[in-house]
């Protein structure tokens, strides 16, 4: 596996920084890639995105020097497929709950052992530039499997998630947690004890473990629980804030 890839450094435990975007725009991408983030997660699962979008936002990820995920809508093989020839470096996919489920995802999303269609005539193949042999290879090579825990009927298995061979990351969704256990509450102790199990079972696989976090205050106690990636609100939020500071500020000045 190449040292340098984004798959490469999940791998590695590597602290990685990242945040949704919620815009249907690229200029969020450019923006967030000049800011210095390890990734972004084009969020097609929450925000209105089109095919075209897509493509533009993973065209600006390319030129802005960032790792460009797409948190998918659905799991059928045609939206998986879409998105890894526009060029995504990974997918984020939410709702996975069984270890057959995440198997057939990683298959949808390999060459050599899985069945994901082949063509090297998009992006991610150089628009036919990249030889066959070459573009599977590296397609299978760097192409990253982030599967999202945020079920009850997922907490029996994430022993058996983490342990699919192509899943490289376990990614707590704990609102959507919070919802299906019934606390309604990020906090809830439940919550936190269900997310540090999804940690331990990500760390006990040699996989990565992550989660969304509204600011970073949070960060150093996750790290030590475990996670690595870290997605940190999204361009909507960082814009809603740094507005309302603006204007406080002035207010206060005035």
């Amino acid at each position: 596996m190449s040292a340098d890839t984004f798959r490469s450094r999940l791998y590695a435990g590597e602290p990685l920084v990242s945040s949704f975007i919620k815009t249907g725009h690229y200029q969020p991408v450019e923006v967030a890639g000049t800011a210095g983030l390890d990734a972004v997660v084009i969020d097609a699962e929450h925000a209105a995105f089109s095919a075209g979008d897509l493509d533009a936002c993973l065209m600006a990820c390319r030129a802005a020097g960032v790792a460009g995920l797409v948190r998918v809508p659905d799991t059928r093989p045609a939206t998986l497929l879409q998105v890894l020839d526009m060029g995504a470096q990974g997918v984020l996919v939410p709702h996975v709950k069984s270890a057959a489920q995440a198997a057939e995802i990683v298959a949808c999303t390999r060459y050599a052992r899985g069945v994901r269609g082949f063509s090297n005539s998009a992006r991610a193949g150089g628009y036919g530039a990249v030889p066959m042999r070459e573009h599977i290879a590296r397609q299978d090579e760097t192409v990253s499997v982030i599967c999202q825990i945020e079920d009850e009927d997922a907490l029996a298995h994430l022993d058996a998630i983490a342990a699919v061979d192509g899943v490289d990351c376990l990614f707590v969704g704990r609102a959507d947690l919070s919802v299906s256990l019934r606390t309604f509450d990020l906090d809830a102790p439940a919550v936190a004890q269900a997310t540090r199990a999804a940690l331990g079972a990500a760390s006990g696989a040699g996989k990565a473990g992550g989660l969304f976090l509204g600011d970073v205050a949070s960060v150093p106690q996750w790290r030590a629980a475990g996670a690595s990636f870290f997605v940190i609100g999204s361009d909507q939020s960082m814009m809603r804030a740094g507005w309302r500071q603006a204007a406080q500020a002035v207010r206060a000045a005035l």
